[in-house]
């Protein structure tokens, strides 16, 4: 980026000739402006706020250093003087010295030495403007560290304070905004933030640990408000464009100094924690909105391990689902804390895959198949640790049946044998289950994945079977036939008859 140059002279062939003698691209500079006196100069160097102006010191209305004067007195000192005469004068040099004006040219220029001159106060400019960048650089580190110290509540020393003070003179009220994001995406974040959150705000993104991340917003509107709307419109668009990954933003309070800033993070942070019950990602939590909300504890942690590891001891999948969801649903309407939530499902998925070990074979490799990939815990939801724990309990009960089908094809044959034996009596799964000593849950997975069809099912098959060929004898009433093939009710047995056949027993007789 060139340096921009303003020249000014009363005699418009001389303004003429600088600006084509002097290459001034190659020197890095560009001229702005151009103007004939120094009333006019002061007027163009207000509004185009050069790095160097060039100014002949004769010239009508004001001159050339009447017009440095004012413009130093303005508490103008950066800007860069070079001063045109016809005359060498010692006063004139005395004065320019005074107004500190860095270079002398005598008229008529020597094209050499005017170029000379012009390089060097490019150099200067140059080098001032590395200090100065380095100089914003190092106020910027230590505008974030004492920002970060004052987001974590620690005491500021005396030139901390001062420097919180100088900061917080710059917006009406401040705010927090807390961002959960996963330390491998912290990088393309970063990104998206630094191009969404700008504007004529003041913001400072502060990094408070490798998955946290603090926006301090200062809203330069005057008037309370709750939070900005320009800085709520840009997280949401930030939120928008975070759609391909997973992040969690929350708002704090709202703070009329940065003496304060601790308290808004704060509340942010208790914000953040009900991103963990909200089913939609990239959502902004609003403390405004949830400070009323409070977290419990759940006391019925030890039952409810039990019951899922008694499901597994059981082999009865429809009886660990349901404890699944009853977790899910007394936690969600508890509202129990989430590092709790997250401490006790990855607590009982290491106790399923305890128990998944202790069923194979010691030379068993299968048990890899139960393995807890590496979480980042702090980002996990009650959704994903519920589906976890539906995901592991389909591997784990898909590994049980299979290995106790094959376990058990011999007792299948025999269970199947009594049923085919008695079912013309009051026959259940239960009483079955007591007779061979197998769960009832586990019992109807053994018949199905013998016979293709439950138990019930097999059970009427034969019934109605068995009344098909006494209805062929024509021996015996309708009523008769129900109770000899184990019906209690004829309502029951007509309605499993025609369910099975299409038409009604006496409809059967006469085919």
């Amino acid at each position: 980026m060139a340096f921009r140059a303003l020249l000014i002279d009363d005699e418009p062939w001389a303004l003429e000739g600088l600006q084509l003698w002097i290459p001034w691209e190659s020197l890095g500079f560009e001229v702005c402006a151009m103007c004939g006196n120094g009333a006019e100069g002061l007027e163009r160097m207000e509004e185009l706020q050069p790095d160097l102006v060039m100014v002949d010191i004769q010239m009508p209305i004001m001159n050339g250093l009447e017009m440095i004067e004012e413009w130093r007195r303005r508490g103008n000192w950066s800007t860069k003087f070079i001063i045109l005469t016809g005359y060498s004068d010692f006063e004139f040099a005395r004065k320019a010295l005074k107004f500190k004006v860095s270079g002398y040219l005598l008229k008529p220029l020597d094209e050499e030495q005017a170029e000379s001159e012009i390089r060097m106060m490019g150099m200067e400019l140059m080098k001032e403007q590395e200090q100065l960048y380095i100089g914003q650089i190092a106020l910027r580190e230590q505008e974030m560290l004492t920002m970060k110290q004052a987001l974590l509540g620690k005491v500021l020393s005396a030139e901390g304070t001062q420097l919180m003070q100088s900061l917080s003179q710059s917006a009406e009220s401040w705010i927090v905004c807390l961002v959960q994001v996963s330390e491998k995406e912290f990088g393309r974040w970063s990104s998206l933030a630094s191009e969404i959150l700008n504007g004529r705000d003041v913001i400072y993104i502060i990094r408070m640990r490798n998955d946290l991340v603090s926006i301090v917003f200062g809203d330069v509107s005057p008037g309370p408000q709750r939070t900005s709307g320009n800085f709520r419109k840009q997280l949401e668009t930030l939120a928008r464009r975070l759609a391909g990954f997973r992040t969690y933003m929350a708002i704090g309070s709202t703070e009329s100094s940065l003496h304060h800033i601790s308290n808004s993070r704060i509340t942010a942070e208790k914000a953040l924690l009900h991103a963990f019950y909200e089913a939609e990602e990239n959502s902004i939590m609003d403390y405004a909105d949830i400070q009323n909300h409070d977290f419990q504890r759940h006391n019925q942690q030890v039952e409810l391990i039990e019951r899922v590891l008694g499901a597994l001891q059981l082999i009865d999948y429809a009886n660990y689902q349901s404890a699944v969801e009853f977790i899910e649903q007394s936690f969600r309407q508890m509202r129990v804390h989430p590092d709790e939530a997250r401490k006790f499902v990855i607590y009982l998925l290491h106790e399923i895959r305890a128990y998944m070990r202790a069923q194979m074979a010691e030379d068993s490799e299968n048990y890899r198949m139960f393995e807890i990939p590496e979480l980042d815990e702090a980002l996990l939801t009650l959704d994903d640790l519920i589906g976890m724990l539906h995901s592991c309990g389909r591997v784990c009960f898909e590994f049980l049946l299979k290995e106790s089908v094959f376990e058990a094809q011999g007792i299948v044959q025999e269970i199947n044998d009594y049923i085919h034996t008695h079912y013309q009596e009051g026959l259940t799964i239960k009483l079955l289950s007591e007779r061979f000593f197998l769960h009832p849950a586990y019992l109807g997975q053994l018949l199905i994945r013998k016979n293709g069809i439950g138990f019930n099912e097999l059970l009427h098959n034969l019934r109605v079977e068995e009344a098909c060929r006494l209805l062929q004898m024509n021996q015996y009433k309708n009523s008769e036939i129900s109770e000899k093939v184990g019906y209690a009710n004829y309502h029951h047995f007509l309605k499993q008859f025609e369910k099975r056949m299409g038409m009604s027993p006496n409809e059967y007789k006469k085919t």
